[in-house]
């Protein structure tokens, strides 16, 4: 029998995520493994993981920022008191994706948001044309493009606005 579990991310996970970062995500775009290891240690609840009997099969990985949009400068850093909250990373081993983890993973983690995040007004992303269907079935809404440089591609933020 599958059993599918979610929990906040460990310190010590942070080779497997960076692992994960890496196979899903361009070398342009891919966090660095020193970027992984300050939102793990800066924002540990804000971290999620999702499990497949027992085994990581995906991870989401934000920071706060006080700003109202998710920006380049956001990426790098977590403010503690921030209003927002960017999801940086939705990460799905690959031989798992388009099986509904991603979905459930997101509603998991803006459930997380809601009830233990405190003084939270939004949950922001960026992502690519491709992955707009995903986040909108996930409840967030298409903002429009991003102003965010990263990698060659164009992005667009979504957000999931939340009552404070």
């Amino acid at each position: 029998m599958t059993q599918v579990s979610f929990r906040t991310l460990n310190l010590d996970e942070v080779p497997n995520m960076h692992s994960m970062e890496s196979q899903s995500y361009p070398d342009d775009e891919a966090a660095s493994y020193d970027m992984l290891v300050y939102r793990q240690t800066e924002a540990p609840g804000l971290q999620l993981g999702c499990y497949l009997n027992g085994n990581m099969i995906g991870f989401v990985c934000a920071t706060r920022y006080h700003g109202k949009t998710l920006t380049h400068e956001s990426m790098g850093m977590h403010i503690p008191s921030g209003g927002s909250v960017c999801i940086h990373s939705v990460v799905v081993k690959k031989d798992h994706r388009r099986k509904g983890y991603a979905l459930k993973m997101l509603h998991k983690f803006v459930d997380k948001v809601k009830k233990e995040e405190k003084n939270v007004t939004k949950i922001l992303l960026i992502c690519k044309s491709d992955l707009i269907p995903l986040y909108t079935r996930a409840g967030f809404v298409l903002n429009g493009k991003s102003d965010v440089v990263h990698g060659k591609d164009t992005w667009y933020e979504l957000e999931i606005p939340l009552q404070t």
